[in-house]
Parts: C-alpha cells; sequence; structure tokens
C-alpha cells in the first residue's frame, strides 16, 4: 500500500513539474487499481481467493480504508524548478521554495522532500559572489526559526536545525545546533538568549546547553554575561528565563537600598495574584531596619464592554527625623485611590473617582514606591494642597424626561486639614421640554418655549466648627477621626433645592433676539437660627431652631442682543493685509426679583448698632452657612448692559495660495448693571475680560479685572500714620478718575515649539488607542510631560500668572495683594538619543522655586537609562537607573537612589 501511495504521489509531482505549482495531494483512501502487465506472468500466490469468492467477501465485509503517511494536503510552489525521481521518492525545490503542510510552513532558496524517510530538508545557496542565500524559515503554528539548515520529520515532528534564531515572547534565542522534539521544546547547544532584535546585540547570555519550554520558560546550563561582545568573568552555574505568553501568579522579587533617616530596606517584595483573566491584584511591602514598615495592595479589574478600574490601598509606619538609631515615635499614614470607568451605553452609569489620604502622606512617602508600573498618581504628589473624591451613579429613566443621580463627594485640605464630606448628595433633573411644539411639524411662535426642572438635595458633614468667638481669626478645625465622625454627621448640614427655569427666544425687528425668561427656585431646611448683637456690638448666633423651613425665591427678566459688523478693505494690493473685520455684539437686559427682606421667616430685622441715629435697619440671614445658602434679598429692578468684541483680519502672503483668516482678538468684553430701586450704589461694579493669541498664535492670554465706579476717600485713624477706606455713593469720574481695578487677573500661556504643540494631539491619540494599563494610559494623557519623545528636537511649556487684589480697606487687616508665580516645563534632545527633561516653577512673593524636577533620558536601543532629580527643596532627591526595556528581564538592571527623607 506505501508503494501505491508513493508512484501515485511521485506521478503528480511530475505531471505539475513544468507548471511549478502543486495542486492540493489528498491522501489515497484505499486500494489503487493497477494496469496489468501482459508480459510479466503474476507469482503464484498461495494466499489468492477465487474471484467468486474474493466478490463474496467484499459484498459483506467493508475493508476500512488504507491511511496513509501523509495526514494532510501539501501545497508547495519554487520559482526556479521542481524535480522529482519516482524510484526513490525524491522532489526537489528549487528558487524561492515553500511548503505549507498543516501548521507547518517551509520557505527557503532549496529544499528536498524525502518521502521514503518522512523528511524535509532545506538550505541555502551561495550567489555569483559566494555568499549565502535565501535562508530557511521555518513555521511551526505561532513559533517563527530563521536557520541555515534545517532535516524535519513530518512523521514524528522532530528537527535538527543549524544556526537558529527563534524569538521566544520578548527575548530572541540562537544557538549553533539546536533539537525540536515532538512536544515543541528546543534542546541547543553553544547558545545565547538576549531582549535586543540586533544581528550582533547589545548584550546577551551565553550558555553551553539550554532548553526552551514554549510559553513556559528557559533553562540553561552553566552561563554568563556578555556585553558588546565582552565577557563578563563571573558567570552562573544554571538560570531560568520565564518567557510566558499569558499573566500567571508568582512572587515579586524586591529591590533593596539604604536611607539614613529608615536606614537600610527591602521595597516592594510580596506576590501577584493572577485571580482570573479580568482580575489581577499585587500584594506588597516594604521593611525598614530602623522599625519602618510599609503595605501596598494594588488590583485591576475589568469587564469586557462594561467597566474597567483600578483600587490602590497604601499604608505606611515611618520613624520620626531623629538621629536616634532606635525611636519610638512613627508617623503612620494611609492612602486610598480607586478609578472605575463605565464603558457600557445603557441607561445606567456608575462611576468612581477617589483620593483620599492622611494629611501626611505625601510628605513622609515617595509617592512612586508600591505604585503599578513605578508611576506617581497624577491627582496626588509631594507638593499637593488639595484633595478630592467623587463616586458617582446615574440612571436615565427611559420613556420619561427624567434622570437621577446619587454622588458621594471628599474634598480634603492637606494644610488647613478640613474635610468636606456631602453623604450623599441626590439629584433628579428634567431636560427642557417644549410643551408648545407642534407634533406634525408645523413651526409656530412659541416653539421655542422651554421649561425645565431639576432638584438637589444635600447632607454636608465637615469638621470645620467655625468660630467660637467674635473676635477669633480664624475657624476652629477639629481632628477627623473616627472617634469624631459620629458628631460631624450628626451636626451636617442637610438641604433640598428645586428649581424651574423656563425660557424663550424670538426675533423682533428682523435683526435683535428678545429672550423672556422666569426663574422659580425652592430651598427646603431644617433649623433656622436667630442672631443678635452683643455688648462689644458684634453680631453673634444666639440660637438653633430645628423645624421644617422653606424659601420660596423667583425673578423675572428680558434680554435682547444682536450682531453688528464692520469690514474695513485694504485697497493697496502689494499690502499683506487684505482686510479687517470687527463684529460688536451689544446686549441689554431687564431683570426684576421682588423684595425679600421683609420675610421674617427668611431675614431677622436688626438695628444697627453702629448707627447713632436707630434708623439704620440690617437684614440678618437666618440659614447663614447652609448648604445652599439663604434667600436672595431681592428688592433689584436692574437693567443690564454690555458689549463683546472681536477683531480678524484677512492676510495673504507670497506663500499663500489664497488669503487666510488671522485673529487678533477673540474676545473683549464689559459688562455691568444698574439697579433703579436700590437705596445706594445703584451702578454695579464694571467686569471686564479680554482673550487673544500673539505672536502668529504663539502665545494665548487671557485678561480679566473688576472695575469699580465709585469714589472712595481715605480715613484717617487715630494714630496718624494709618488709614481706612470708606466708599461714598459718588461716582469717580465725577473727580476726573474712571475708578479702582479691585481684582485682576493675566494669565499667558504657550508651547514655544510649533511642532511638539501639534504632536501633542497625535500623542494623545496614539496613548488612548494604546494596549497599555488604564491607570498608565491616564496618567500620560493628564501629563504629557512624563512622555519622552525623541523626534521632537525640544520642547518649553511656559505659563504665567499674575493675580491683583486691592479691596476697600475697611479695617486695618486689609490689604492689596500681588502674587505672580511662572512654570515651565518641557525637553531637550541633545543629539537624537539623548533627551533631557526638566519642570520648574516660581513663586515672585514668597521668593522661592516649586518643587523642581530635572532628568536626563538615553535611548541605548534595547537597554534605557534615566536619571531624576530634584535638585533643592525639602523633596531633594535624585535616582539613576539602567535597565533593560523588556519587561523580560526588568530586574536585569542597575540603579542608585538617594531619597527625599533624608532631608527631612
Amino acid at each position: 500500500m506505501r508503494y501505491f501511495i508513493a508512484i501515485i504521489f511521485t506521478f503528480l509531482l511530475i505531471q505539475t513539474a513544468v507548471a511549478q505549482v502543486e495542486p492540493r495531494v489528498n491522501s489515497p483512501r484505499g486500494v489503487l487499481p493497477y494496469k496489468k502487465d501482459s508480459l510479466a506472468t503474476p507469482p503464484p500466490d498461495s494466499l489468492s481467493l477465487p474471484a467468486d469468492s474474493l466478490r463474496a467477501r467484499q459484498d459483506t465485509v467493508k475493508v476500512p480504508p488504507a491511511k496513509g503517511e501523509i495526514e494532510t494536503t501539501i501545497n508547495y510552489s519554487a520559482r526556479d524548478s521542481i524535480r522529482a525521481q519516482i524510484d526513490g521518492k525524491m522532489v526537489w525545490l528549487y528558487g524561492d521554495a515553500k511548503i505549507v503542510y498543516g501548521e507547518v510552513e517551509l520557505e527557503a532558496e532549496e529544499i528536498v522532500i524525502d518521502y521514503a524517510n518522512s523528511t524535509l530538508t532545506a538550505h541555502g545557496t551561495r550567489d555569483s559572489l559566494g555568499n549565502r542565500i535565501g535562508y530557511p524559515i521555518f513555521k511551526n503554528g505561532q513559533e517563527l526559526y530563521e536557520t541555515k539548515d534545517i532535516i524535519y520529520n513530518f512523521k514524528t515532528k522532530r528537527a535538527r536545525i543549524s544556526e537558529v534564531v527563534t524569538q521566544q515572547g520578548e527575548a530572541y534565542i540562537s544557538g549553533d545546533v539546536v533539537f525540536k522534539n515532538e512536544k515543541g521544546e528546543l534542546l541547543s547547544r553553544r547558545n545565547s538568549y538576549t531582549t535586543c532584535n540586533l544581528e550582533h546585540p547589545h548584550f546577551r547570555i551565553r550558555a553551553t546547553k539550554t532548553k526552551a519550554i514554549p510559553n513556559d520558560k528557559i533553562v540553561a546550563g552553566p552561563f554568563y554575561m556578555e556585553f558588546n561582545d565582552i565577557p563578563l568573568p563571573i558567570g552562573f552555574l544554571f538560570g531560568m528565563f520565564p518567557s510566558p505568553r499569558r499573566s500567571a501568579s508568582g512572587i515579586i522579587v524586591p529591590a533593596y537600598g539604604e536611607e539614613k533617616r529608615r536606614g537600610f530596606n527591602l521595597r516592594g517584595g510580596g506576590y501577584f495574584f493572577d485571580i482570573s483573566e479580568y482580575v489581577k491584584l499585587a500584594l506588597t511591602a516594604d521593611i525598614y531596619s530602623r522599625g519602618g514598615h510599609a503595605l501596598y495592595a494594588n488590583s485591576s479589574y475589568v469587564k469586557r464592554y462594561r467597566y474597567s478600574g483600578t483600587v490602590n490601598f497604601a499604608y505606611s509606619k515611618n520613624p520620626d527625623s531623629d538621629d536616634k538609631i532606635e525611636t519610638a515615635n512613627f508617623s503612620k499614614d494611609f492612602r486610598l485611590t480607586w478609578s472605575h470607568s463605565p464603558q457600557s451605553k445603557g441607561t445606567g452609569r456608575f462611576s468612581a473617582s477617589v483620593n483620599a489620604a492622611t494629611t501626611t502622606f505625601n510628605q513622609n512617602n515617595f509617592l512612586s514606591y508600591g505604585t503599578a508600573g513605578n508611576l506617581s498618581s497624577s491627582s496626588i504628589n509631594n507638593i499637593t494642597a488639595k484633595l478630592s473624591s467623587n463616586v458617582s451613579y446615574s440612571k436615565r429613566l427611559s420613556g420619561t424626561p427624567f434622570s437621577l443621580g446619587i454622588n458621594l463627594n471628599h474634598n480634603q485640605d492637606l494644610q488647613t486639614k478640613q474635610v468636606d464630606l456631602l453623604l450623599p448628595s441626590l439629584s433628579l433633573n428634567m431636560v427642557n421640554i417644549y410643551p408648545f411644539q407642534s407634533k406634525s411639524g408645523k413651526t409656530n411662535a412659541l416653539d421655542n418655549f422651554s421649561v425645565g426642572y431639576a432638584m438637589v438635595a444635600q447632607n454636608r458633614v465637615t469638621n470645620n466648627l467655625g468660630r467660637f468667638t467674635p473676635t477669633a481669626a480664624k475657624d476652629s478645625i477639629a481632628p477627623f477621626t473616627s472617634g469624631n465622625f459620629g458628631t460631624f454627621f450628626s451636626n451636617g448640614k442637610k438641604g433640598i433645592r428645586h428649581s424651574v427655569p423656563t425660557s424663550f427666544s424670538f426675533k423682533a425687528l428682523r435683526f435683535f433676539t428678545m429672550s423672556p425668561s422666569v426663574s422659580f427656585e425652592q430651598k427646603f431646611y431644617d433649623e433656622q437660627q436667630t442672631w443678635a448683637y452683643n455688648e462689644d456690638k458684634q453680631l453673634v448666633k444666639v440660637s438653633s431652631t430645628k423645624g421644617f423651613n422653606a424659601i420660596t425665591n423667583y425673578s423675572f427678566s428680558m434680554g435682547t442682543n444682536t450682531r453688528i459688523y464692520g469690514m474695513y478693505f485694504v485697497k493697496n494690493k502689494l499690502k499683506k493685509v487684505k482686510a479687517i473685520r470687527h463684529v460688536v455684539n451689544p446686549s441689554i437686559s431687564y431683570s426684576y426679583t421682588p423684595d425679600f427682606r421683609m420675610n421674617p421667616k427668611y431675614f431677622q430685622a436688626l438695628r444697627d448698632p453702629t448707627d447713632t441715629t436707630g434708623k439704620r435697619i440690617n437684614f440678618v440671614d437666618r440659614y447663614q452657612g447652609s448648604v445652599y445658602g439663604g434667600s436672595s434679598q431681592g428688592h433689584s429692578s436692574a437693567i443690564g448692559f454690555g458689549i463683546g468684541n472681536n477683531l480678524e483680519m484677512k492676510v495673504q502672503g507670497p506663500k499663500d495660495s489664497v488669503a487666510r483668516k488671522v485673529m487678533l482678538l477673540n474676545n473683549f468684553s464689559i459688562s455691568s448693571s444698574y439697579n433703579m430701586i436700590a437705596d445706594s450704589f445703584k451702578l454695579a461694579p464694571f467686569s471686564m475680560a479680554a482673550n487673544t493669541n500673539l505672536l502668529d498664535n504663539l502665545l494665548n492670554m487671557n485678561l480679566s479685572a473688576t472695575l469699580d465706579p465709585y469714589r472712595i476717600d481715605r480715613l484717617p485713624n487715630e494714630d496718624g500714620t494709618t488709614y481706612r477706606e470708606k466708599k461714598r455713593d459718588d461716582y469717580a469720574w465725577k473727580s476726573g478718575s474712571i475708578g479702582r481695578i479691585t481684582s485682576a487677573t493675566l494669565a499667558l500661556s504657550t508651547n514655544l515649539n510649533p511642532k511638539a504643540r501639534a504632536k501633542e494631539n497625535t500623542t494623545k491619540e496614539k496613548i488612548g488607542k494604546s494596549d497599555m494599563p488604564e491607570q498608565e494610559k491616564q496618567f500620560l494623557l493628564q501629563n504629557p510631560d512624563a512622555y519622552v519623545d525623541f523626534d521632537i528636537p525640544w520642547s518649553m511649556n511656559l505659563s504665567y500668572n499674575l493675580g491683583y487684589s486691592n479691596p476697600v480697606r475697611t479695617t486695618e487687616a486689609t490689604r492689596s495683594s500681588v502674587t505672580q508665580t511662572l512654570t515651565m516645563s518641557g525637553d531637550v534632545s541633545l543629539s537624537e538619543k539623548w533627551k533631557v527633561t526638566y519642570s520648574s516653577g516660581y513663586h515672585f512673593e514668597q521668593k522661592a522655586f516649586t518643587q523642581t524636577n530635572l532628568g536626563i533620558a538615553r535611548d541605548l536601543h534595547c537597554w534605557t537609562m534615566r536619571l531624576n532629580w530634584t535638585p533643592f527643596g525639602p523633596f531633594q532627591q535624585f535616582y539613576f537607573v539602567i535597565n533593560v526595556k523588556s519587561t523580560v528581564l526588568q530586574d536585569l538592571k542597575l540603579e542608585r537612589r538617594k531619597p527625599f527623607f533624608d532631608n527631612l
């Protein structure tokens, strides 16, 4: 039977040799017929049966088809020629030869098929210059081998390979002689292991014997390291290198170091739990010789098409900064971060962003420790002053315009130690509906009339107890501990607010848009306050009365606006500027709010003790400090007015095919209002704002200011050297002044490199589409400076902020102030492979630099070198590391660090 199959197989090879492409060959499934030779007399066969007997047996018994040695279809091709030998059952393929046999693919310059021995032999040839070309490339499933010569037995699935190079995960393995068994394991001699993909790698591990188990590990006998073909004098007798293609649980090897404050240490040692494909957990710890320790729990989870998130918890116990070898004083801190992002598009949505810590955590801990990927959280660093968290759930009620939301909020000031919690905050919102729109599609005058509804309820818990006495200079902040939490919660501020906004707009006189609206608001509280003046003429709270209280406010307004265009064309055709356009947006409005001051449930009327006439009445809000504030005083019949401007021009240079638009002034606006029924100071302060881009969009500038139009008199104090100020109900321009700028801000920002500005958006898009963990992805998106791009020669982000405050000096403590900060960050490429990064800032009033960081990165192809340095300040430190880029050999590194703890 074997010979029949061989004859047919060889015959088909010869028939298709002219075409040089072999069609699919299927294994024979039964007895093949043969043509009887008339010249040959068949030898007598003692076992032969009569014809009738044979026919009867075939009718009653089905003979199973014989199985050939070729288990599946063989496809092959060659560029030059295909030669076959029938008797020897041999096939030769010449020139770009290729064979596909099941999962086995073989490409080479020459391939020989030996059917008698079930082997495939492949090798390269030499060109006219004597160089070897067409090296065999052998592929078995996902495994790929580049070789000099190969012999493969397709029956036993064993192979002998000469000078093989194969990739196992992120590693590259080469050997002089490699034997492959039926399990896919590679047993090699005189070989090397590296993660560098160059023909002459920068480093490699040389071993005399190696066994590679696919998707598991590589075991080596005696081996040593070699850098740039220079062997190290120290070797090892045994080594094992993991190369799995899936995550697995395992031990996390700690790093070691030494610090002045905490002593010798082991950091980051622990265990990684591969709980499932969707949940991972790493438990690590630090231990220090002076008694300190730290524990970390980092977990990530994902549910496909539903949600993903990370949870990180850290606890540390650090010795105080003293010179004692052993100390009994320790500071205990913790930090909890949780990020949960939904991925579904249903009617319900749950998200979380939690960032809570003790007030001294970021001062006593290096935030990169215990964080996945050795990346510090983008929402907390060593100079962070405030932390905030939010956990929310929202639900759209199907078939209705309503949506429900539940929020838990946390705000923490690490300097004042004040903690505010919203436990919880409920909201019910209705999208604007248009009750007068026709369902038939016909338009009418009331199509734009809309009405909405919003309800918010809050329970605010805080450790700010307020000022106990009228003369207290600041609020009293109680320690936020578990023992005090019950008191804080019982004294929490609670309230509900309802609002029903309505709006409508229509055209008038073709060019004007009229917008009438009615606003209705109601607040519910469970506490009402009673106030009085003490003997020192200071306002103090007398009592608080529990009970249900409702506050109702409403108002009406009517606004109109239009747009005026002005265009100036430059007649000189030689000028680059072709036209200038000015757009003016004037607006005027009227609003009316009734007087709510006379309602004794909202305000308490008290005579002003400083008024000698006894006629002045002060209206004290009975709901001061409530979550939504008290009632509006109202008593307003005001006319509001404002004007906005933008200025642009069209330019066309010698290189421009058409004119292009250049914005000269994005916006410049002035607005104010005039209260016609106010007792005094009817004109409100003027608000001014401007925004523009300078130097061909290189620099963005934002400017805002508040102008008080009233005259301010200086009144000398009794000592004659100091003074106080009093605002007079008289306009300043009557005495030749425009008024006083009471506050102003100026912000300038730019990235000086246009290529960096353009590539920043591209970088963010690549990061968003990458497969990196979500935590690292969000860090890079929110901190683009952490991404070192060697394609950009330099980048510099500059930001300047100026704040000015000059209020009316009613007391001796009131002072004007100016704050200025300058921040910069960026990087510089010293060469194609060298990159310097920096970030710093300067506070002009404090005359001190903000936390300054310098970094140097060197791309060493398969290696990388980094130096991070904080040269001065309380967090002065440096960290230097040279390590292999591949995660398989992530522990193959040289590092040196000096933490900032030694400076505390």
